[in-house]
């Protein structure tokens, strides 16, 4: 049979489209939600950006079959019904196939049911153990307060010295509870003292009373968990109703934010954090993580910018391991079998138990002039 020219070169062009096409793979959605306004906003403004970056880092690298990440936003201002409706609209309206985030423990609580409800898998910042009792659907990337507390306290006693502590919590953040509790469990069987504890709600402003009885209280140290910006302010009234400028102040990985330090400055000075990540880890993997979003936000990663990227690195590689066509089914499958996978949060590899609780390690930091060092001697 003879074919015209015509039609070869119709067949031709059809030849290279497709070939084009095949090349180019599929977009693979991916739903990007974080506190970008309210008070949570000092993490997630820096955990989104970061995201951003790894899942734009991965589309130029190149991912298996020639697909490629379409980022979808969304803001969840700290707010639990805003998460849930926008779980929904991920996962039915734009049809993602896997959901980064939300920025704390109390969001992804009220949105990890619904994503297992809907068959998305979800990957959260939050630290409790209660985000995985959701479903299998449901997964987080922070360790969890037993287990991170652990070197804060350890800190404290062994190489503060530290016999009295008072401590401090926003009791209306679960983290923020989970995180005092596992910490005053580690100062019980250090025979560590805690002379008090008190509570308070992140929402007030005017700290006047808290402070003047925490001012007051002969202790060693003042361990605080509460957002960044309300830590420093509560750190500046205790300071300015006369705290003995012996008292030392720790905290969680929340202090260990841009904002605690802009927020707090002098009165923050001296502040002991135990962090998930610290942008002066020398490994080739974080210092071209440092260098990258520098160059792409003009200011350098803090510890929630290394949590969303340490977050994405590990998505990305459920991704990767799910194939050239992966499904949500498929992301979820390779989720859980993920174990030991290299990152840059803490010693530089996340790992989990028989629970599903990862594990990455601590990194101890110190505020110094302004910007935060190494704690460890």
């Amino acid at each position: 049979m003879l074919i015209s020219r015509k039609t070869a070169v119709v067949a031709s062009v059809l030849l290279v489209a497709a070939s084009a096409s095949f090349a180019q793979g599929k977009e693979i959605p991916v739903g990007v939600f974080n506190a970008q306004t309210g008070t949570y906003a000092f993490g997630g403004v820096p955990i989104q950006a970061a995201m951003k970056l790894a899942l734009e880092e991965a589309n130029a690298a190149g991912l298996p079959g020639g697909n490629r990440f379409k980022i979808v936003e969304g803001d969840t201002a700290g707010e639990k019904g805003q998460v849930i409706s926008l779980v929904n609209q991920f996962a039915k309206r734009d049809n993602v196939m896997l959901i980064l985030g939300p920025t704390i423990s109390g969001e992804a609580l009220a949105g990890a049911p619904v994503a297992n409800e809907l068959k998305v898998p979800i990957m959260a910042i939050g630290s409790s153990a209660g985000i995985l009792a959701t479903g299998p659907w449901a997964f987080k990337i922070q360790s969890t307060p037993t287990d991170f507390m652990g070197h804060l306290g350890k800190l404290a006693v062994e190489q503060l010295g530290i016999k009295r502590v008072t401590l401090i919590h926003d009791q209306s953040n679960d983290g923020y509870v989970l995180q005092t509790n596992a910490l005053a469990d580690y100062f019980k069987k250090a025979n560590t003292q805690i002379v008090a504890n008190e509570k308070f709600v992140s929402s007030e402003s005017n700290f006047l009373a808290l402070a003047t009885k925490v001012a007051t209280t002969p202790t060693d140290a003042i361990f605080i968990a509460a957002p960044a910006e309300v830590s420093a302010n509560v750190i500046i009234q205790i300071r300015q109703a006369g705290l003995d400028p012996k008292v030392r102040f720790i905290g969680p990985s929340t202090l260990g934010s841009a904002g605690f330090v802009k927020a707090g400055g002098k009165a923050v000075e001296g502040t002991y954090v135990v962090s998930d990540y610290s942008p002066a880890n020398p490994s080739p993997m974080n210092q071209a993580f440092v260098k990258a979003y520098i160059a792409k936000y003009k200011i350098a990663p803090d510890n929630w910018a290394g949590m969303g990227y340490g977050l994405a690195q590990v998505a990305i590689q459920a991704v990767r391991n799910a194939g050239p066509a992966p499904d949500r089914t498929k992301i979820r499958d390779e989720l859980a079998k993920l174990n030991n996978v290299p990152m840059v949060l803490g010693n530089g590899t996340w790992s989990v138990d028989a629970g599903r609780n990862p594990s990455y390690g601590g990194v101890l930091l110190q505020v110094k002039n302004g910007s935060f060092v190494s704690a460890t001697p």
